[in-house]
């Protein structure tokens, strides 16, 4: 079981507390304490919007982003204390279909529903054997007392969502692959999180599990296109390459700087956009390598998992402090597969800083968290560190 030193317990119980204290004070005093969120719930504000916006006929609201923003801002004129900066819709059409059944319970209900059905997802993801209940037990409550939990839960965000079907779609590889590629296909609903799956499955070898997936992110999409109509599936294609190339301005300035990407990091150090573009392709080039090594050698389950997370985020043109999440468990997975009985005072450092980057973003108003992204970095290498020799055969 893993037992922190005592610094970096009280630590992290600490700022544990603060952003969970930022939490309780944003709906009566946002701003006061920490960064100010504006109200509980901008993000799924946008989540909820979108969906009710498609269910009542106004379907071409939500790719208009001034019209959309006007819309929110319209809505919960009583939830915001100051009306919203522009807030685009930028999600596939298959999120929508995550987002139906919650769409009946009203705004607050649905943001409260989606949040615990989320956790609970996660919570069942990350059980392990009866017999290692109890690293089960700290992972979850190093992942849903982190920081980075907080702000999602504030946001309103999705990435207990994220991080339950990574985790359950990678640890049903080995002993029900096809419904581990299932799971794994439901990532595309979040696009940015899913561009690793498929080399992760062919580096591992797991076919069943690569068409498995391949036919879950189909379903998915030819679901939401069934139900919704394909006309918003044709609207966001040219929406995506557009964000992906850089042409979009806006969203660049609404969107991309506000998070904590590579590609934000370094125009925040102050390079040149194409440069900054070069460095996110750099860094999704050496994340794809990771994952390829990883699922090709006898690493356990575990440290595949935390490359996979890592390497996920380090990959992703766009991410959020509560993305951060997703570095948090790839390191406690890291921490509980090390040799020695209790990690040394320099891997506690290292998972403390990553526990402390939520607090310090974003990026664009707090510098000191612009080099994040080589804690990122510097665990996939760590991990890599203790792999095995490489797999030759796929039947080995």
């Amino acid at each position: 079981m893993l037992r922190p030193p005592r610094g970096v317990l009280v630590g992290g119980l600490i700022t544990s507390i603060y952003a969970l204290t930022v939490l309780l004070t944003t709906i009566p005093y946002p701003g006061k304490i920490g960064v100010n969120y504006n109200t509980l719930g901008t993000d799924w504000m946008v989540f909820y919007g979108a969906i009710r916006s498609v269910l009542d006929g106004h379907a071409s609201l939500i790719f208009d982003a001034e019209r959309f923003t006007d819309f929110l801002n319209a809505a919960f004129a009583g939830w915001l204390s100051k009306p919203l900066d522009l807030r685009p819709w930028a999600y596939p059409p298959s999120f929508l279909l995550l987002l139906l059944p919650f769409a009946p319970l009203g705004f607050f209900a649905s943001y409260v529903a989606f949040q615990l059905a989320t956790a609970g997802l996660l919570a069942v993801a990350l059980r392990f054997r009866a017999d290692d209940r109890a690293t089960s037990e700290v992972l979850l409550a190093i992942v849903l007392l982190c920081p980075a939990a907080f702000i999602n839960v504030i946001d309103g965000q999705a990435v207990f969502l994220v991080a339950a079907l990574i985790v359950g779609g990678l640890r049903l590889l080995e002993s029900r692959p096809v419904l581990g590629g299932l799971i794994l296909g439901l990532l595309t609903f979040k696009p940015q999180f899913c561009i690793l799956v498929p080399l992760a499955l062919i580096a591992a070898g797991q076919w069943r599990a690569f068409w498995a997936a391949g036919l879950s992110a189909l379903a998915l999409a030819a679901a939401s296109g069934a139900i919704f109509g394909w006309e918003l599936w044709l609207r966001w294609f040219p929406l995506m390459v557009e964000n992906l190339t850089g042409s979009n301005t806006k969203w660049i300035e609404v969107g991309r700087i506000w998070g904590n990407s590579v590609y934000t990091c370094a125009m925040l150090l102050g390079a040149p956009q194409g440069l900054a573009s070069g460095l996110q392709l750099l860094a999704a080039l050496f994340a794809a390598a990771s994952v390829v090594i990883a699922f090709r050698s006898q690493l356990g389950v575990r440290e595949k998992m935390a490359v996979f997370l890592a390497a996920t985020l380090l990959a992703a043109p766009h991410s959020g402090p509560y993305d951060q999440e997703l570095l948090m468990l790839a390191a406690v997975l890291w921490l509980t597969v090390l040799d020695a009985p209790r990690p040394p005072l320099w891997c506690w450092t290292l998972a403390l800083l990553i526990w402390l980057v939520p607090l310090v973003s974003p990026p664009v108003l707090i510098p000191v968290s612009r080099p994040a992204p080589l804690l990122t970095v510097a665990l996939i290498v760590l991990v890599l560190h203790r792999r095995p020799v490489l797999v030759h055969n796929a039947s080995q």
